[in-house]
């Protein structure tokens, strides 16, 4: 790393009172000062969050959420469908839909175009659920923003555009030269 960087990190980080971030102040400071390690540990508090308000005001844990965020937007869905919308293993959404089947939250029909995976989709009980933490849901992420001006709040979705794009070009090339590898 150039001297002009390291030097340029370190007044950067001098302007900045140390931020109260609870057990996460340490990694926070003294953690790599890359935006990319900080973006990792600010999921993993978001994580947190959500699976403390998911527990608490519905019983149900981070992955069953996903899926019934998945089932929301378009129902009937496929384990592979609903793992490829959330950036998930299989595994962990034939887990989700065998809790949630298991509670009466969701039920299984037979896909017409391929009987080997099964359809998942909303009971009424499910779907009255989702629509009772889907608001709560909606008030807690605009809660995290809420501190910031329009003009950060659309740099920050500018930003993570940017990023996720890199991300997903990333992953297709790897996903294109496993195929060529075949």
């Amino acid at each position: 790393m150039s001297e002009a960087v390291t030097t340029e990190r370190k007044a950067s980080k001098t302007k900045q009172a140390t931020p109260d971030l609870g057990a996460a102040t340490a990694a926070w400071t003294r953690g790599p000062t890359t935006e990319i390690f900080r973006i990792l540990l600010l999921a993993k508090m978001l994580d947190r969050l959500n699976t403390r308000i998911l527990q608490e005001s519905a019983g149900l844990s981070l992955a069953e959420w996903r899926m019934m965020g998945q089932l929301i937007i378009e129902s009937p869905a496929s384990v592979r469908q609903l793992a490829e919308w959330s950036w998930v293993d299989r595994a962990e959404v034939s887990r989700a839909a065998a809790s949630l089947e298991a509670r009466g939250l969701v039920e299984r029909q037979e896909n017409p175009r391929d009987r080997r995976s099964p359809l998942f989709f909303f009971t009424a009980e499910g779907k009255a659920v989702a629509e009772r933490v889907l608001p709560l849901r909606r008030a807690f992420l605009s809660s995290l923003t809420a501190k910031l001006t329009k003009a950060q709040r659309e740099a920050l979705d500018e930003a993570l555009l940017v990023i996720a794009q890199e991300c997903a070009g990333k992953l297709n090339d790897g996903d294109n030269s496993a195929a060529n590898e075949s």
